[in-house]
């Protein structure tokens, strides 16, 4: 497992505040719009309510994630991902509120198949598919101490896929944004000053965990 330190400064730092809920945290909306994307799930990877739409993680973790989907897609071996349970989710530590923050809070870190393999039991996941996380810069919790076999977390930068690749939006002829991304051939890019170069305006409202967006001039 990697620092504090070396997460932060590879992944950024976290401005937050603690969230309602026991051991969440809500973070600045601009830290979110910089480094958090979206991710269509085409791999009809199914969470455990049965339905994920997307998949939110870090900008930095995302080509990761869609290469080594691919790659299980290939081999025929997606479905040993029976239910994908999370990725960007912005906590403490075991949503304990004295400890620091889980590497969900960055984006970087991945539970699959959580009913079968819970925090702190030790068993192992298939072991092609800790293989793949592996080859593409993850480490699998059910080797750390206390183990945590639903667990896979970014650790290496070494080698950046090429099917994302930082770019810069620009509308209108301005440019509004540097943290575009190309995901698969499929454009991504921070909201809000997209938006606001088109001419609308977006609020942000945290404790509904909802943004609102309206043209500037309303009939």
């Amino acid at each position: 497992m990697r620092s504090t330190a070396w997460v932060e400064q590879t992944f950024g730092q976290i401005p937050y505040t603690e969230g309602s809920k026991r051991g969440s945290i809500v973070i600045a909306p601009a830290w979110t719009a910089a480094n958090i994307i979206v991710v269509p799930n085409r791999w009809g990877i199914r969470s455990y309510t049965g339905k994920l739409a997307r998949i939110e993680c870090h900008r930095l973790a995302a080509p990761r994630i869609v290469a080594l989907l691919d790659d299980l897609e290939r081999n025929g071996l997606l479905g040993l991902i029976k239910t994908w349970d999370g990725c960007f989710v912005p906590r403490h530590k075991c949503w304990n509120p004295t400890r620091t923050l889980s590497r969900h809070s960055w984006g970087i870190a991945v539970d699959l198949n959580a009913s079968r393999f819970p925090y702190g039991v030790r068993d192992w996941q298939d072991s092609r598919l800790i293989a793949t996380f592996h080859r593409y810069g993850f480490e699998w919790g059910g080797d750390w101490s206390t183990p945590d076999p639903m667990h896979f977390e970014l650790i290496s930068l070494d080698s950046v896929p090429s099917d994302l690749v930082g770019v810069k939006i620009v509308v209108r002829d301005k440019l509004v944004s540097t943290a575009g991304r190309i995901v698969a051939g499929q454009a991504e890019g921070p909201l809000a000053p997209i938006l606001a170069a088109l001419g609308y305006r977006v609020t942000v409202h945290e404790e509904q965990q909802k943004i609102y967006v309206y043209p500037e001039k309303r009939p």
